[in-house]
């Protein structure tokens, strides 16, 4: 499956592009996690994870149903687009599950400096806890 991948620092967060409807840019500030304006959704991923010093200049645009209001995640510059096998991706262990609620797995890749973590999204669980 192909994801979009933004860095936060030495981490990476691979969002799926099967659910991504579009990649528009953003100048909004937002200063909480969950924010809605005009029937539209905004989730900041830097400050879901607890990161204030990183900015959000994308917002992706979730897929959703007709009936739905839109979900914009604001993310960090994406970086690369990368395919990534099902089989290369793997759970998330039940020790951190608590620490990581919004990932679905994490797996590694070979990039310019060495072998970076990818922590999955699973954009279903963020949707359904902040419609």
């Amino acid at each position: 499956m192909r994801y979009f991948l933004c860095g936060f620092n030495t981490v990476y967060l691979g969002i799926s592009s099967e659910h991504t409807e579009r990649i528009v840019s953003i100048s909004r500030k937002q200063s909480s996690v969950f924010e809605t304006e005009k029937q539209d959704i905004y989730i900041s991923l830097p400050l879901l994870l607890g990161r204030t010093d990183i900015s959000a200049p994308h917002g992706i645009v979730l897929k959703t149903t007709n009936e739905e209001r839109k979900i914009i995640l604001l993310a960090p510059p994406l970086d690369i687009d990368l395919e990534i096998p099902e089989e290369d991706i793997f759970g998330i262990p039940k020790a951190l599950g608590g620490k990581l609620p919004y990932f679905s797995g994490a797996c590694f890749i070979r990039k310019d400096q060495g072998e970076h973590l990818i922590f999955i999204l699973d954009t279903e669980k963020l949707k359904g806890d902040y419609r």
